[in-house]
């Protein structure tokens, strides 16, 4: 079964706020508190300073049914760059590839990117995945330098 990535939309907000739930874990340890009905509304105006709506993305991960989330800011902080805001997968589906499934249709989708930004918390299943993708760690961040396609896409 191929997983895809596709754009939110409004339809999609009742399976959202239940992977919420189902994901507050990340969110005592990412925000101290659990996730609640505005936090998926929030999104839309969580821009960093000088990133265009344009540059927002909230996407969806599907194979039978949705399986993820991805809140991410495409060329930010540089061009050919990309924030994740946040991934999500449902506890009970952890650790079964998944979150590589979804980072490679995000390499498939952003073929232009060149690096990967991540934002570390206090989620050690988050840290491990992002050490297991080949993520370096500084102070506060994670990143990711890709290699470009050898196939000139």
């Amino acid at each position: 079964m191929r997983l895809t990535l596709r754009d939110f939309t409004p339809a999609d907000e009742p399976e959202v706020l239940r992977l919420f739930a189902d994901c507050d874990d990340w969110f005592q340890a990412a925000t101290g508190h659990p996730s609640g009905p505005g936090d998926l509304q929030s999104l839309f105006y969580a821009l960093p300073e000088g990133v265009a709506f344009e540059q927002k993305y909230l996407l969806v991960a599907q194979a039978q049914g949705m399986i993820g989330f991805v809140d991410l800011v495409l060329d930010h902080p540089a061009p050919n760059h990309v924030s994740i805001g946040f991934f999500l997968v449902p506890k009970d589906l952890r650790r079964w590839g998944i979150g590589r499934e979804m980072a490679k249709a995000l390499t498939e989708r952003f073929p232009g990117v060149t690096h990967v930004h991540a934002r570390l918390d206090d989620f050690k299943p988050g840290n491990e995945f992002l050490r297991a993708m080949g993520f370096t760690f500084n102070d506060q961040s994670a990143s990711l330098e890709i290699a470009p396609r050898s196939d000139g896409r």
